[in-house]
């Protein structure tokens, strides 16, 4: 691909955000917007389950027979709750590991890595399905664990960029100038660190979405009885075929989330190669 051609391709996806901004947009209204629009659950007395859309219940009911309506605008906010929390966690354990491994303490270093591609080696499906057999199904134990298993690519990042020729110059120039490792580490090199990290962020972000997408629809976190999205996506896919909008609803939603996301992140680092 010729450097025109890059540039004319950065140009066109810079050229349609709107694209981004409605995938992204609409689950993230509907996470935070839809228990406030959804208000009461309705009655399901005398509701049938697998019910196609009608009369009562604009996109059917599910196996249940609960309201599917009333059930997606509830879920969202675990899915995005958990999203979020997971990368947190990530990002604030991951960030200083990778600053400390970064540091002239080159057996700390040697410790902090080694640990952390034993880390790395766990299948992350496999640690949530440990955690599962072991009865710890509860929200907040899915988030932790999801968020633990993104340190060792976030603290890399984290000790890559502090690494680099570029700041290890300005970081011995700091040394001599009689700076601390406060001042030079949370200071100087947090702002150098602020572009990748968001970028990294952005595709992660998707990368814990998936993973706890997965997990609940493999009935290994949240209950059955959850509105959470890729739970209704696994317990009504039987009723597919008969009540379609209680699978494609949900699955739809957590692919704009996850899709939108990406093109954002994207577009952000199209938009920093053109302004270079």
């Amino acid at each position: 691909m010729t450097p025109r051609t890059k540039t004319d391709a950065v140009r066109t996806r810079a050229r349609h955000p709107w694209i981004a901004s409605a995938l992204l947009g609409v689950p993230v209204l509907v996470a935070l917007a839809g228990p406030w629009a959804a208000g009461d659950a309705p009655s399901a007395e005398g509701a049938l389950p697998s019910q196609p859309p009608g009369a009562g219940h604009p996109l059917g009911t599910d196996v249940l027979g609960r309201d599917v309506l009333w059930l997606v605008l509830h879920g969202g906010a675990s899915v995005l709750g958990s999203a979020l929390g997971a990368l947190l966690v990530g990002l604030a354990v991951g960030v200083p590991l990778g600053l400390l491994a970064s540091g002239p303490r080159r057996g700390f270093d040697e410790t902090v890595m080694r640990g952390l591609d034993l880390l790395l080696a766990f299948p992350g499906l496999l640690v949530l399905m440990t955690l599962a057999a072991t009865g710890h199904r509860d929200w907040y134990w899915l988030v932790t664990v999801a968020g633990i298993l993104q340190v060792p690519a976030v603290a890399r990042l984290v000790r890559g960029a502090a690494l680099e020729p570029g700041s290890r110059t300005v970081v011995e120039a700091l040394w001599m100038q009689g700076h601390g490792w406060a001042y030079i580490h949370l200071r100087h090199l947090a702002r150098q660190l602020a572009a990748p990290l968001a970028t990294d962020a952005g595709g992660r972000f998707a990368v814990v979405l998936y993973l706890l997408a997965s997990a609940n629809f493999l009935g290994l976190g949240l209950p059955s009885s959850s509105p959470d999205w890729a739970v209704l996506i696994e317990r009504n896919s039987d009723a597919l075929f008969t009540q379609p909008a209680a699978v494609l609803v949900p699955a739809g939603l957590l692919t704009a989330l996850c899709v939108g996301g990406n093109l954002l992140v994207d577009r952000a680092l199209a938009r920093r190669r053109t302004d270079r």
